[in-house]
């Protein structure tokens, strides 16, 4: 007999877009007109830091990795599943 397993693979690839906290991007907002202050204030009360490519979200999981570019446009290198990514680089975009 076969046990049915259920398997995430990871692909790793690159992607551009905003670091923002999870709480906004529900909303497809900020209530501020300064993205990278509101960001990073809500980011600092407690809403996880995301990952924003157009209308899809993406879930980080190594916050630390990104942090620091709380409301900033960047292109993110890691391993993406259906779960999230796990960064590996961040590089600022323009």
């Amino acid at each position: 007999m076969v046990a049915a397993m259920s398997t995430t693979f990871a692909k790793t690839g690159k992607l551009t877009g905003v670091i923002d906290d999870s709480m906004c991007a529900a909303k497809g907002k900020c209530d501020s007109k300064d993205p990278v202050a509101c960001a990073t204030k809500c980011i600092k009360m407690g809403s996880p830091a995301v990952l924003v490519v157009g209308k899809k979200i993406y879930k980080i999981t190594n916050q630390d990795m990104v942090i620091k570019y709380a409301g900033k446009k960047v292109t993110v290198d890691g391993d993406i599943t259906d779960a999230g990514i796990k960064v590996t680089k961040v590089t600022e975009a323009k």
